[in-house]
């Protein structure tokens, strides 16, 4: 987990607002995303950080993009109680509106420090990044897609049917 702020909400002034408030606190606000298309590609550039979005960003509720935010990235969603009460994501944290400022920084901080020193070290497998690797591979070669697009694909049925996703290519490659 690293200290990148990621924040994600439809009201540019109020997204710039809490990015202002962060940033005299000293921390790292990386982008002010203004769609879950442009939140989702910023992350593929990160190997973690903090969501910070609105309950109702771009029309999407977070349950629906969930599944394509990288583990590791933390979610906080802001919005009102009733609106938190629907969210059923485990990796979702959420704080109700309205909110001030020092309690933003004090869960933010609170937020930081606990993920930072207490978030276990996941360990890749190598062969099993092989394995999905070469799926990818024959995925790119045999229907032309790119690199991404078969990533995504892997991604997708593993969290479909709730198999890890070495699982999946190992599918792939026996068909």
């Amino acid at each position: 987990m690293n200290n990148n702020i990621f924040i994600a909400f439809d009201n540019y002034k109020i997204a710039t607002s809490i990015a202002k408030i962060l940033i005299s606190n000293g921390n790292n606000v990386v982008c002010i995303a203004k769609s879950s298309s442009e939140l989702l590609d910023k992350l593929r550039y990160y190997s973690g950080g903090i969501i910070i979005k609105s309950h109702n960003f771009d029309g999407v509720f977070i349950d629906s993009v969930v599944d394509y935010i990288p583990e590791e990235f933390s979610i906080i969603v802001l919005g009102n109680s009733s609106c938190l009460t629907n969210i059923s994501c485990s990796r979702v944290f959420k704080l109700a509106l309205p909110l001030k400022k020092h309690e933003l920084i004090s869960f933010v901080e609170m937020f930081m420090c606990v993920e930072n020193n207490y978030m276990p070290e996941k360990k890749k497998n190598e062969s099993d990044e092989s394995v999905i690797q070469e799926a990818k591979k024959m995925l790119i070669d045999k229907y032309l897609i790119s690199e991404d697009e078969a990533y995504r694909y892997i991604q997708k049925k593993s969290m479909d049917t709730g198999k890890k996703m070495v699982e999946i290519a190992k599918i792939i490659l026996e068909i």
